[in-house]
């Protein structure tokens, strides 16, 4: 509410009109008319919504200083997921019309004291528990350059996913997607470029015999004894603004050890990948390609044509040497549907070439499905088939399996 002063300059006026005021000095009258244009200019800020007195002022240093400190505490999450699967390739799964059951249960801690961060996150699936990744973080310099400790995402290909789906990619599987490892990251973020380079001692399973784990590393198990150390990564990538959005192409590269138990020596491995991730208006498209080898010192019985992997409490077979091709594409959208407020419907395409030997034959990966938000509930309804494909029915990856298989997959996820 605007507020006008009219006492003041009434008695001001009546001063002026006064006998005794005729009478007044110059310089009195000075200080009157002054009176007056201050009450004026006080009427006008009134007028104008402006307070009448200012308020008092911080130091630009103390607000700066105010304003740059980050908050300090550890905040706490996690995620409660069910999980409907129907299988073609499962008797017993298709005469119950599918299973529907408790699939995950997580806990998250995110957070920084005194200026070093934190990030870790536990999961326990039906049937086992997994670290997914515990790291702590220091900005080393100011100019976006940050160290990681501990486990991990190993830097290579899309980041953070290669895929959109509940079921990602193959190069999940083959552990060339949302792989965690331990070792030493460092992370550097100028404008459009991003670099990010690493080395890893180990899995985030020193304990190369465990197959509960979420990561796919190598395992050792009936004849096979190689594991994976002192492993290598570097990405580089760079973002590029264009009509109707931006593309980001980056390079990765990967080379470690393998340490065979049985011969006590030591192979090597190496994996090298181009990739872009387009983004036009709600439309995303992505490509990957990645060329691989492994090359363990196996004793003489044992083929090297196939390296043993585990994860999620299960080994298999996967051709040592091979290319994996990726793409995918992807619509978003916005919707109003009570709680529901965004979907995106997506296709991911993957193909992988065997190299090792004559008699490995091509494993395809294809998922079509959304993903629904609503609030903390996210659901993923996605259907997998699969061609000499782990995972999907398949005996591993690269094997001489020929038969498509296929499953529905619902995945309700409420996170918190």
């Amino acid at each position: 509410m605007k507020t006008r002063i009219l006492a003041a300059p009434s008695l001001a006026l009546a001063m002026a009109a006064s006998p005794a005021a005729a009478q007044t000095s110059d310089a009195v009258q000075a200080e009157i008319e002054a009176l007056k244009q201050r009450i004026s200019e006080l009427e006008a800020m009134v007028s104008d919504g402006e307070p009448l007195q200012e308020p008092t002022e911080q130091p630009k240093e103390a607000v700066t200083e105010e304003a740059a400190e980050p908050e300090t505490g550890i905040d706490f999450g996690g995620a409660v997921r069910l999980n409907y699967a129907w299988r073609d390739y499962d008797d017993g799964n298709k005469d119950r019309v599918g299973d529907f059951e408790l699939e995950l249960i997580r806990i998250n801690m995110d957070g920084q004291i005194g200026g070093v961060g934190l990030s870790a996150e536990h999961r326990f699936y039906n049937g086992f528990e997994a670290i997914h990744h515990a790291y702590v973080e220091y900005p080393v310099r100011e100019e976006g350059l940050r160290a990681q400790l501990g486990i991990t995402q190993v830097p290579f290909g899309i980041l953070p996913y290669a895929s959109h789906s509940f079921w990602f990619s193959g190069n999940y599987y083959m552990g060339f997607e949302d792989d965690y490892d331990t070792g030493l990251k460092f992370l550097w973020n100028d404008g459009p470029w991003d670099a990010q380079f690493a080395f890893y001692k180990n899995p985030e399973y020193a304990d190369d015999s465990r197959y509960g784990r979420y990561s796919f590393d190598l395992a050792t198990g009936g004849d096979q004894y190689n594991s994976e150390t002192n492993q290598w990564n570097a990405r580089v990538a760079r973002k590029i603004e264009h009509a109707g959005g931006s593309t980001t192409l980056g390079v990765s590269a990967q080379y470690g050890q393998i340490y065979n138990s049985a011969t006590t020596d030591d192979g090597d491995r190496w994996a090298a990948g181009i990739h872009a991730n387009t983004y036009i208006g709600k439309w995303n498209f992505m490509l990957q390609y990645v060329a691989y080898e492994h090359d363990p010192e196996n004793p003489a019985e044992v083929s090297d044509d196939t390296v043993q992997l585990a994860a999620f409490d299960f080994p298999f077979l996967m051709a040592a040497e091979g290319e994996v091709s990726v793409a995918n594409i992807a619509r978003s959208f916005d919707l109003d549907w009570g709680p529901i407020t965004g979907m995106t419907c997506y296709n991911d395409f993957t193909y992988i070439e065997p190299k090792a030997a004559d008699w490995q034959r091509e494993s395809i990966q294809n998922v079509t499905g959304c993903s629904i938000s609503a609030g903390g509930l996210y659901t993923y309804v996605d259907w997998i088939a699969g061609k000499n494909m782990w995972f999907a029915g398949g005996p591993g990856i690269g094997l001489t399996d020929s038969k498509w298989r296929s499953r529905l997959n619902v995945n309700f996820g409420y996170y918190f």
